[in-house]
């Protein structure tokens, strides 16, 4: 095969940039840790190292505190456009649930 060919055939996945969310500091990790324990009980596949990545058949979510500033650091990737929107919602609807997080 040739190189585009084979280039052809890798998935391609829609991604965030790395969103910042201002949350203050003394709540930055509580949350982290209350998104971690929401998304285990809704049985989704978890890393919790550095934060929280949810797993989904087609995509990915992150947040983490940051360790410098007073900010969730969020990213999201999907197989498709219309996906990723979906997973980046569910983030900010939990997100939204917490005083103090900013979401723009």
């Amino acid at each position: 095969k040739s190189l585009s060919e084979m280039v052809a055939e890798i998935p391609y996945y829609y991604s965030t940039p790395e969103i910042r969310v201002d949350c203050p500091d003394d709540l930055k990790f509580q949350i982290t840790n209350a998104l971690r324990d929401y998304f285990k009980m809704q049985n989704h596949e978890t890393i919790d190292i550095d934060g929280v990545r949810v797993l989904f058949s087609d995509g990915w979510g992150l947040v983490r505190a940051s360790n410098t500033q007073p900010v969730l650091v969020l990213r999201f990737e999907a197989k498709t456009p219309e996906r990723l929107n979906e997973i980046q919602q569910i983030f900010y609807e939990q997100l939204s649930k917490f005083d103090g997080v900013k979401l723009s």
